[in-house]
């Protein structure tokens, strides 16, 4: 198995997030490391600061970037804050020996990490994980452990600055195409206690994998488990297609308690998006457990797959439960333009393809109308299309009252994250943001409110950290 770098901060008083470049030189004596660092630093870091030599710092090796670490931990990467322990001068004496330390290696020079300029703010940029190769969904189980995918078929967990592969994953999986492990997801039952992850694949078709579908599994979770059994498959969005693309697909817990899925329909327009005899292009709603609930809109119309919430969809990948009201929004990919941002709301068609504001690729009409009785109208639609994927709404944490219940959009056409903003239902302005980054894949909030943001291509996972207050 290929093990991604991790950028981590080891445990102890401060630690960065570093790749080791070579051997480091000569270190000071050990009469020359202050007191305060024996104490509280020497036990992870070495009795001499080994690991702050030939090291590339990666949430910033200025004296400032030092201090705040120092001051405010950094919990997903193993370190603690130690502002309530240290004085202001322990921390200064801490900050000027490690950058001594640092600078002992030739060429060494003190940078802050990256910062992009919004419209209203400043935002570090700091890189958590590189190496990966395509990430595609995230989940954090808490502050400390983020799950992460990678389509190849590797699911990971970022517990306390480590990176560690988590095995017993399906032999199934489709990976070909748009096709592999997809999202994940984490959740504690409020009830039993009992905690689970799920996953969303493609799963190959048993004795003939050349076709695949979208499949939903779940299996107990305990954090120190470095293997998952006992899974359960809970859904298949059958039928099997030869097709591999557009499978969506995200998963979430919606304000009802209830567990949604997005399928995307298999680049098969014309065959399932409008029809609920098949599950694929729909919103599916379940109980946590797999079972179909009874209040789900099409449970009593024969032929109907009674797990559809809503249908008319061409290839969702972007779901999210509204922190306030507990609605489902979603957003889907178009053809050549025609990407859409919607509310999925109970029995709803959103009417691919009958109604689009896109075009063929080869830019030929799909249908010359963009809305029908019946059909349910975008909340916003992109010309041209982003190729929207993975999203998440900023909510709390340290980001100015401007950009709470903004929307977080990945693109993966041009390459940016995209900021959202929403205003009674409506689209009111929009801002590119990590312009040039890579393809953004996935969004994640952690509980304290901060963005992480997974990068295809470059294979890096980035935590975003605004700085209007600094």
């Amino acid at each position: 198995m290929r093990y991604p770098l991790v950028l981590l901060i080891p445990v102890g008083i401060v630690a960065a997030a570093l790749t080791l470049k070579s051997a480091a030189p000569a270190a000071p004596s050990v009469s020359e490391v202050p007191a305060v660092y024996t104490q509280w630093c020497s036990s992870c870091h070495g009795a001499e600061g080994r690991d702050f030599v030939g090291r590339e710092w990666k949430l910033g090796s200025s004296k400032a970037d030092i201090e705040r670490v120092i001051r405010d931990g950094y919990p997903l990467l193993g370190m603690p804050g130690y502002s309530e322990t240290l004085s202001a001068k322990d921390i200064d004496a801490l900050s000027t020996f490690l950058l001594q330390k640092a600078a002992s290696e030739r060429g060494f020079s003190a940078s802050p990490p990256a910062e992009i300029q919004a419209s209203d703010l400043r935002i570090r940029v700091n890189t958590i994980v590189s190496g990966l190769q395509t990430p595609w969904g995230m989940d954090f189980v808490d502050d400390t452990t983020l799950l992460i995918t990678e389509r190849e078929g590797r699911l990971w967990k970022l517990v306390a600055g480590k990176l560690l592969p988590l095995e017993g994953l399906p032999e199934d999986i489709h990976v070909k195409g748009q096709g592999g492990l997809m999202d994940v997801m984490h959740w504690r039952d409020p009830a039993a206690g009992k905690e689970w992850i799920y996953l969303t694949y493609s799963k190959d078709k048993p004795g003939d994998p050349d076709y695949s579908a979208t499949a939903l599994i779940r299996a107990p979770w305990k954090a120190t488990a470095r293997e998952l059994v006992n899974w359960e498959e809970l859904f298949v969005a059958e039928p099997f297609e030869k097709t591999h693309r557009h499978y969506g697909s995200r998963v979430e817990i919606g304000g009802d308690g209830k567990l949604y899925l997005t399928c995307g329909e298999r680049g098969m327009r014309d065959v399932h998006p409008q029809t609920l005899s098949t599950s694929p292009g729909k919103v599916h709603r379940f109980n946590p457990d797999g079972s179909i609930p009874e209040d789900n809109p099409f449970v009593e119309e024969p032929d109907a797959r009674p797990s559809i919430w809503s249908w008319g969809h061409r290839n969702p990948q972007g779901m999210i439960a509204h922190p306030e009201t507990g609605e489902i929004w979603t957003h889907e990919h178009g053809p050549k333009g025609g990407d859409e941002l919607n509310i999925a709301r109970k029995g709803q068609n959103y009417g691919w393809p009958k109604i689009t504001f896109g075009r063929n690729y080869v830019g030929t009409i799909i249908t010359r109308d963009t809305a029908m009785a019946g059909l349910e109208q975008p909340l916003h639609y992109w010309l041209p299309s982003i190729g929207p994927c993975g999203m998440e709404m900023v909510y709390g944490g340290n980001w100015p009252q401007s950009w709470q219940t903004n929307l977080l959009v990945g693109s993966l056409s041009f390459e940016y994250l995209e900021r959202v903003e929403v205003e009674s239902g409506r689209v009111t302005a929009r801002e590119r943001l990590l312009d040039g980054y890579g393809r953004v894949r996935d969004i994640a909030r952690n509980a304290q409110g901060d963005m992480f943001v997974a990068i295809e291509g470059a294979g890096t996972v980035l935590h975003l950290e605004p700085l209007q207050n600094e």
